[in-house]
């Protein structure tokens, strides 16, 4: 599986037509399996070096250097500063609009928005990856610094969804309880009522997960789902850390101003981890569009790699604006992939019979991106259209 946001597309193309029923239970085990996996490999950020980088056509392109082991590494440039590193996270931008709290109907309606925030603290993490996608909103918490050296720990994924399947299908935890799995339980958080569940399997990853699901509102449900070995009362205490009374930006620094032809924009992407050295916690984001059949188009930058593009195996094949690109077979669908400096990559990854080439060139070509990645402030306040 590559690089791109695989919870995104599992999420995604589950429903191709935006109907009909998933069995998501018989597809849990190997879901989950692959869901850590690419999480590991999404939030796998380029370490620091001091290599300098290549210039083609006035473009920076990263120098590529042999790893400890022996593979091929993007180097990064040199420290600029000692004490703007963070421990966690920074904040996503502001929405000027309601949260979910005062208009539940406007969760998963807008892909620039996410109608909640969570505290870090609350849950142990060090930053998220978020989604606002149809009908859905998400937040993956995670633990770690996020390098290479010490790769990140799922803790918490929180989903909002108007539709209780639909939030239990964005937290991978619909289609029923493995026979192994205790029943539900009834229990009270910050005064609604809610039902919580334990699967002490962890769904064969081994770890202990629970999944609570509540209405902290009349008309939208919250789905929490929580590795951990704590009793349920920590679960639902952890909940707290959910708050509906604000609205953030899917800050990515990334414009497409005209949505792919007979497509519509599907959802937005954004990670926050730990601030470097250089002051920058952003990581990475995403944009995807979708036509009616299904056929997508999901173009990623940041610092993000792909197994089957990186080091040696990147072969020059194309050029994107006079940068060296590579145009490649990867799982059911082809990906455009184009190093850019200083560890970050650029990816378009398309999938089905009524989107081409042309239009993954065309996306890669047509989309700009903000010089500061430190001051999400200045990045656009949509990143489509």
């Amino acid at each position: 599986m590559n690089h791109t946001e695989l919870a995104d597309s599992i999420a995604d193309a589950m429903r191709p037509h935006g109907e009909g029923d998933v069995n998501v239970a018989a597809l849990r085990a190997g879901t989950m399996a692959r869901v850590r996996a690419a999480r590991r490999r999404r939030l796998t950020f380029a370490a620091a070096g001091t290599a300098a980088a290549l210039t083609v056509g006035g473009v920076a392109v990263p120098q590529l250097l042999p790893g400890a082991d022996g593979r091929s590494t993007v180097a990064a440039p040199p420290n600029v500063s000692a004490n703007r590193s963070s421990p966690r996270a920074a904040a996503l931008p502001v929405a000027n609009v309601p949260g979910a709290a005062q208009r539940p109907d406007t969760v998963g309606t807008d892909r620039a928005v996410l109608h909640f925030d969570v505290d870090l603290t609350v849950f142990g993490g060090t930053g998220a990856w978020w989604r606002s996608g149809p009908g859905v909103e998400r937040a993956e918490i995670w633990t770690g610094s996020g390098t290479r050296e010490a790769t990140t720990d799922h803790t918490a994924t929180v989903v909002l969804s108007q539709d209780l399947d639909q939030a239990k299908l964005g937290g991978l935890a619909a289609g029923g309880a493995p026979p192994t799995s205790p029943a539900p339980v009834a229990v009270t958080v910050a005064g609604r009522a809610g039902t919580i569940q334990q699967f002490p399997d962890g769904w064969t990853m081994g770890k202990v997960t629970w999944v609570l699901w509540w209405q902290p509102v009349d008309g939208l449900w919250a789905v929490l789902t929580m590795e951990t070995a704590d009793a349920a009362t920590v679960v639902t205490a952890a909940a707290t850390g959910v708050h509906l009374d604000r609205s953030l930006r899917c800050a990515v620094p990334i414009r497409v101003s005209a949505v792919p032809a007979g497509t519509e924009w599907n959802s937005c992407t954004t990670a926050m981890g730990p601030a470097g050295a250089d002051g920058r916690s952003w990581q990475s984001g995403s944009v995807s569009f979708r036509g009616p059949s299904g056929d997508s188009l999901i173009l990623t930058y940041g610092n993000v790699s792909d197994w089957d593009a990186d080091g040696s195996k990147f072969v020059p094949n194309r050029t994107v604006r006079g940068r060296p690109a590579m145009w490649y077979l990867s799982g059911p669908g082809h990906q455009l992939a184009v190093p850019d400096a200083d560890g970050r990559s650029l990816f378009v990854s398309m999938h089905g019979e009524n989107v081409t080439e042309h239009d993954a060139i065309a996306l890669a070509e047509g989309a700009t991106f903000s010089d500061d990645l430190v001051d999400l402030g200045t990045w656009p306040e949509r990143p489509v259209g």
